[in-house]
């Protein structure tokens, strides 16, 4: 039986636009006349739905990202769609890969809605703190790309700083300088809500993660021997830090069709993984990956082994991809074994599954991710079901009643000329003033 978590992952791209071949980019130079209202409703309401069903069948989470200045992920903040998401759920993770440090003018205002959605999910919130592609740095005008990584690195500190440390305090930083730092509210998760970050396997990434005790997903790298590799690494950084690693700290991500047949499931997503193969990232290397973007370690990572840029993204196959790991499709028993062989070997304790990147009907995701709940993860879980979540907080006014603290100070205000207890100030024989 495996204990590993099982996630869903819904980019929700706008599909209907030209051709890669006939422009530079997906993400600069796409005049926003190639979007049509219905259209992007009809995007943004299907991903929606998907979130939501992704509980409904039985997954362990659901994960949103953050994209901007184009067709790819119509969420420029999803947070919102994380906070839609904790209403509509009760049970799964929400996991937000973003929201992007740089976009935010000042860290602090990112706590703030980490804290609040912390709070709307019960404790359910995973917040993934990527960097952002390059190229979407053209659209937030408030980050040169040289220094994005020093500022990401002060944001970061900064975040964490303000989601964990009482304040007011004092923030003088290269980037950021912040008289006064007071958190409210503060998230229900203690020191802070879990996080994960993303990356391609550098040195650098990999010990900012293992001294804080963050999860970490080497997006893009799908081949189980460098998977490995990148987490072994991390492993022994988390041990020089003093600490034996968690699983859930392992990330895996992979893309999955299940169908009736293996022939079947590539007659139904082949055309579809093309599409993001020859649409979905490219642009310009300059775009993609500005000066100062990139370290020189993160470049190698980048380019080697399995990564997803070890070859142009646009010829790409299916057959690279089924070769290469990065795309399991097949019938349930096709999957189910592959999919085994890839927790033997990577370990991971969370693996994320992308299903739909925008192209396919709501229908046949709906199938894949029903075959692939009722048909495989009982046998990856050993006929277990999924995760009850660790609900914070409390659930009820019986509970609220029970778990509040009785001695904190009441609200008050001067009434008749003494400071009263506005909690019982409506009933006369207890219109008392406070501390009597």
């Amino acid at each position: 039986m495996s204990d590993t978590e099982f996630f869903v992952l819904f980019d929700g791209a706008y599909p209907r636009v030209p051709h890669a071949s006939a422009r530079k980019s997906n993400f600069v130079d796409l005049p926003n006349t190639n979007y049509d209202d219905v259209d992007g409703q009809y995007a943004l309401e299907n991903q929606l739905s998907m979130l939501k069903l992704v509980e409904e069948l039985g997954y362990d989470g659901a994960l949103l990202s953050e994209q901007h200045n184009g067709p790819i992920g119509l969420f420029g903040n999803p947070m919102l769609a994380g906070a839609w998401l904790a209403g509509q759920t009760d049970r799964i993770k929400i996991g937000v890969t973003g929201p992007i440090l740089n976009a935010y003018q000042t860290p602090v205002r990112l706590a703030e809605e980490i804290a609040a959605l912390d709070i709307m999910s019960r404790g359910r919130l995973i917040i993934g703190l990527p960097v952002g592609h390059g190229m979407q740095y053209h659209s937030m005008g408030v980050v040169n790309v040289a220094t994005a990584r020093a500022r990401y690195r002060e944001a970061h500190d900064l975040l964490i700083a303000a989601l964990t440390r009482e304040g007011p305090f004092e923030w003088n930083g290269e980037f950021f300088q912040v008289p006064y730092v007071n958190l409210w509210p503060r998230p229900l998760q203690k020191p802070h809500p879990q996080i994960m970050l993303v990356g391609g396997g550098s040195l650098e990434t990999l010990d900012l993660i293992a001294k804080h005790g963050y999860g970490y997903n080497p997006i893009g790298v799908t081949g189980v021997t460098d998977v490995q590799q990148i987490h072994g690494k991390l492993a022994d950084l988390c041990r020089g830090y003093g600490y034996e690693p968690r699983k859930s700290q392992f990330w895996g991500g992979l893309n999955v069709h299940v169908a009736e047949t293996d022939a079947q499931a590539r007659r139904e997503v082949e055309a579809h993984e093309l599409w993001v193969n020859q649409n979905f990232f490219p642009s310009p290397y300059h775009d993609s990956f500005p000066p100062g973007y990139l370290s020189e370690g993160a470049i190698r990572g980048l380019y080697g082994g399995s990564s997803y840029r070890s070859k142009p993204i646009s010829e790409i196959t299916y057959d690279d991809e089924i070769e290469r790991g990065s795309l399991v499709a097949g019938s349930p028993e096709t999957v189910t074994r592959k999919l085994q062989e890839y927790l033997d070997i990577t370990g991971v304790g969370r693996l994320m599954f992308g299903s739909n990147n925008g192209t396919k009907p709501k229908w046949l995701t709906i199938k894949s991710l029903t075959l692939l709940a009722e048909e495989v993860l009982p046998k990856l879980r050993g006929g277990a079901g999924p995760r009850e979540a660790e609900l914070l907080g409390y659930g009820s006014n019986a509970e609220y009643g029970a778990m509040r603290n009785r001695e904190m100070p009441p609200p008050t205000a001067i009434l008749d000329g003494r400071m009263v207890n506005v909690e019982t100030a409506h009933i006369e024989e207890l219109r008392a003033p406070t501390g009597e």
